[in-house]
C-alpha cells in the first residue's frame, strides 16, 4: 500500500505542475515538439463481469524528425478487463477473425474450470476490430490479480500497461498512421494486408530508417517510444480503474 501512495503522491504531483504550466488537462495532452494528444472517454456496459472503456482520440507527433511528423490520426480504441478469457469476444463481432482465437472453445475451456489466476487462456491482448477500423486492449482480471500476487500489484499493472500498451498498441497505431500517410484506406482491412516493402502482413518495423536496403523500417526509435508514452498517458487512470475490481490493494480511483 505504501507503495500505491507513493505513486499516487508523484502522478498528483506531475499533474499539478503540468497544471500550472497550463500544459495538462483530463483529455488533452499536449508537449511541445514531441506531441499533441486529445481524447474523449465512454464507459460501456457489455455485460457482467466486463469493464470497458471506449477512448476516442486524436494523435499528432510534432517532432520535426519524427517518421510520422504533422500526421494527425483519429482513432478508436477500447480498453477492457473481465473476470476470464470469453469477456475480451464482447468487444466485436469480429474480435475472433482477426485474433485468430476460437470463441467456442475458449468458452468451452473456461466453463471446464480450465482457467485460474495462474494460468489463463488469453493473459492480454490487443488487436484490430469492426472491420480493421477500430482496435482494442483487453485484459484477464483474475490473471492479472494472479501475476500480482508473483510480484507486486503495481509492477503486474506497470508490465501489463507497458507491454500491451506501450509495445504493441502503440506499434498497431503508428502502422495506420503511416498507412494514412501513403494514402492507404485504414477504415477497412487495406492497411492491413497492404505491401509496406516486404510482403503482406509485413507492417513497418522500428529501428533506423533511411536505409535503403531495409525499406521496411519505417519507424524510428524514438517516434516509438514517444508515441508509446502517449498511449500510457492517456490509458493508465482507466487501467488502474478496472484494475482495483481485482487487485485490493490497489486504490479505487472512481
Amino acid at each position: 500500500m505504501k507503495n500505491v501512495k507513493l505513486f499516487e503522491q508523484f502522478t498528483n504531483e506531475a499533474k499539478s505542475i503540468n497544471e500550472e504550466a497550463g500544459s495538462y488537462k483530463p483529455g488533452n495532452i499536449s508537449i511541445p515538439d514531441t506531441y499533441d494528444i486529445k481524447w474523449t472517454t465512454t464507459d460501456l456496459d457489455l455485460g457482467e463481469g466486463i469493464f470497458a472503456k471506449k477512448y476516442d482520440f486524436e494523435f499528432e507527433m510534432t517532432m520535426e524528425d519524427s517518421a510520422v511528423f504533422g500526421e494527425k490520426i483519429k482513432q478508436t480504441v477500447v480498453m477492457s478487463m473481465s473476470d476470464d478469457s470469453t469477456g475480451v469476444f464482447a468487444l466485436g463481432d469480429d474480435v475472433e477473425k482477426f485474433s485468430g482465437i476460437p470463441e467456442e472453445e475458449v468458452k468451452k475451456d473456461v466453463a471446464a474450470g480450465k482457467e485460474s489466476e495462474n494460468d489463463a487462456i488469453i493473459y492480454g491482448l490487443v488487436n484490430i476490430m469492426n472491420g480493421g477500423k477500430d482496435q482494442y486492449f483487453w485484459t484477464n482480471g483474475t490473471r492479472l490479480s494472479g501475476a500480482a500476487k508473483n510480484v507486486s500489484s503495481m509492477s503486474a499493472v506497470i508490465e501489463q500497461i507497458a507491454h500491451e500498451a506501450g509495445v504493441t498498441l502503440t506499434r498497431l497505431i503508428l502502422v495506420k498512421t503511416i498507412a494514412q500517410k501513403l494514402k492507404i484506406d485504414i477504415t477497412n482491412e487495406d492497411w492491413v494486408t497492404h505491401d509496406y516493402g516486404s510482403g503482406e502482413y509485413m507492417w513497418p518495423a522500428v529501428g533506423d530508417t533511411g536505409d535503403d536496403k531495409n525499406p521496411i523500417v519505417m519507424i524510428d526509435q524514438e517516434t516509438f517510444a514517444t508515441a508509446g508514452s502517449a498511449m500510457i498517458s492517456m490509458l493508465t487512470d482507466g487501467f488502474f480503474e478496472m484494475a482495483s475490481n481485482y487487485l485490493q490493494d490497489l486504490p479505487k480511483l472512481k
